[in-house]
């Protein structure tokens, strides 16, 4: 036996009186008469075709684009002596972003000066031996050996310029043992990771590094909300649209959430890393319309809308795209034309619920 709220029973009684009766499922109409209609006060709109899909608001928060953010380590172990760029700061590139005092570094300077000098004196005894190879006064052998010493010199001195220019040290720098941390290009200073007075290993980190003209946004939806697809479009409260590349993959065991990530403009100035926005989404599409939200019936996670059609009313199975208090955006089988149900839609709904469906 089936007990209804007390709200509910002028309803039930007036579907009684009027004869009120739902199409089981594979009948196609609800059955309700034109006095029927007027006397529950059902009104009847047409829907307005819609381009944009515009959704409630959702949190994003701004983040860096995987390729937009990296971390500038020490080139070797020593002592960091200042630090003269803060968070927040653009720097150019080749900006000191860190000074290290550094035990090593002579010793680079050392190894430098050698590779300079061996290879030299490896060309200038390769030169030698070709002038005396050529007098006849020694063997071909003789200076085929001395043209393989001079190619090793030179790889050496090759190796050690490019450790040099690799770690972004200069000789000078490295024979006084002092040592510069650069900036790799333009970019802001995220984080500080080390403080003047510490003591480094060679590659730990010292700064965090953003390129402010490639954010992206990243949204955690909830998965029975998640129906996203790449080009789908995100509006930020000043207007601006962010671009949905990466729709969702993967779910948050503990939230069941799914990671949503959208594009920003390019040069959107006046967002951080780390900053939360209320951003609504909008989903293009050449078949939708909006209808009020009270025409949207449910049964189960299926949504209809129901049309007037003799003898009654048809219902029209939708896809709500998006939707809010007010009114809702669907895909469906609808035309300009249709007549939808939009208030007084309670005794509709409960009829066509009364063969198994519920809200």
């Amino acid at each position: 036996m089936k007990f209804f709220p007390l709200r509910l029973l002028p309803l039930f009684a007036a579907w009684t009186a009027f004869g009120v009766h739902a199409a089981t499922p594979s009948d196609a109409a609800i059955v309700f008469s034109d006095e029927q209609i007027k006397s529950l006060a059902i009104t009847l709109v047409a829907p307005k075709p819609a381009t944009i899909a515009a959704g409630s608001a959702l949190t994003a928060r701004v983040i860096a684009a995987p390729d937009a953010e990296w971390v500038v380590t020490a080139q070797t172990s020593g002592v960091v002596v200042r630090m003269p760029a803060a968070e927040g700061d653009s720097v150019e590139a080749g900006a000191v972003l860190a000074e290290l005092r550094s035990a090593e570094a002579p010793q680079m300077g050392a190894e430098l000066i050698q590779a300079e000098s061996a290879a030299r004196l490896a060309s200038s005894e390769l030169e030698r031996d070709r002038q005396l190879h050529q007098e006849g006064i020694i063997a071909a052998r003789r200076v085929q050996t001395s043209e393989q010493a001079a190619t090793q010199a030179e790889s050496h001195l090759a190796a050690v310029r490019m450790r040099f220019k690799l770690l972004g040290i200069s000789a000078t720098d490295a024979s006084n043992g002092r040592v510069l941390v650069r900036a790799p290009s333009n970019a802001t200073v995220l984080e500080r990771l080390a403080n003047p007075g510490q003591r480094v290993a060679e590659a730990d980190p010292l700064v965090r590094l953003v390129d402010a003209n490639k954010l992206i946004l990243e949204l955690q939806v909830p998965i029975n909300e998640a129906s996203f697809a790449v080009g789908d479009t995100l509006a930020l409260p000043d207007g601006r649209r962010a671009t949905v590349k990466q729709p969702g993959w993967g779910t948050s065991e503990m939230a069941q959430t799914v990671r949503v990530r959208a594009a920003l403009p390019a040069g959107a100035s006046g967002l951080r890393p780390g900053q939360w926005l209320k951003v609504q989404r909008e989903a293009a599409t050449s078949a939708a319309w909006v209808v009020p939200a009270t025409a949207i019936g449910r049964q189960g996670t299926d949504a209809v809308v129901f049309v007037r059609a003799a003898p009654g009313f048809t219902a029209i199975p939708v896809k709500v795209l998006a939707s809010d208090a007010g009114s809702a955006t669907v895909s469906g089988a609808l035309t300009a034309n249709s007549a939808v149900a939009s208030t007084g839609t309670i005794a509709v709904k409960g009829a066509w619920l009364g063969h198994g469906g519920s809200e």
